[in-house]
């Protein structure tokens, strides 16, 4: 119980919104393999795009920028959490980017998406993930600024590596990263098993 009480609260709202997202990905998951299982009728010639698996390059090379990111600030290196954070703005826009192009080759070559539930699942998964991941864009864009602002501020600077809201602020966002690289590795896997 000491344990629990000791957890910032931010960080236990950001666990139970993570908590309640793992949930809904279950149910979701649940009932598309039911649908799947015991009421499609056609055959399954799905074949996931390629730019899928773009995609969970982009976000594993996203995971190696948001790990650097706790050891930067420790190390009072601003500058290298700013560029930390540029690349992960990259990343996520490169991540956009591959999902759109995955589902432009989706919706021209493949048959499967002719049946609407099928393709309402796609929209779902592929949809709420894409919003945690806009989500985490955002954070990173207002952390990018801040951090550019007062990078060659030795005092602003000297305030916000003493500050401990600071380091939470960034486990939060580090957790919730890995939480959007899992979670897309999952649904991909899944979908690679199914299909």
């Amino acid at each position: 119980m000491d344990r629990i009480e000791g957890i910032h609260p931010h960080k236990m709202i950001t666990y139970l919104i993570i908590s309640v997202s793992c949930l809904l990905y279950a149910f979701i998951s649940f009932f598309f393999i039911k649908y799947l299982a015991f009421e499609y009728q056609g055959e399954l010639t799905f074949e996931l795009p390629k730019f899928f698996t773009v995609s969970i390059i982009i976000l594993t090379i996203s995971g190696l920028f948001t790990s650097r990111l706790i050891k930067a600030y420790k190390n009072d290196e601003i500058t290298m959490l700013r560029k930390q954070l540029s690349f992960l703005l990259i990343s996520g826009l490169l991540f956009f980017i591959s999902q759109s192009i995955a589902w432009i080759e989706l919706l021209r070559n493949d048959p499967a998406l002719e049946n609407a539930k099928i393709t309402s699942y796609l929209v779902i998964f592929t949809g709420t993930h894409l919003t945690f991941v806009f989500g985490g864009m955002i954070m990173t864009a207002m952390l990018f600024y801040k951090y550019m602002l007062i990078e060659n501020d030795p005092v602003k600077t000297l305030i916000v590596v003493t500050n401990p809201s600071e380091k939470v602020k960034l486990e939060i966002y580090t957790t919730f990263w890995h939480f959007n690289l899992l979670s897309w590795m999952l649904i991909f896997l899944m979908l690679l098993f199914i299909f």
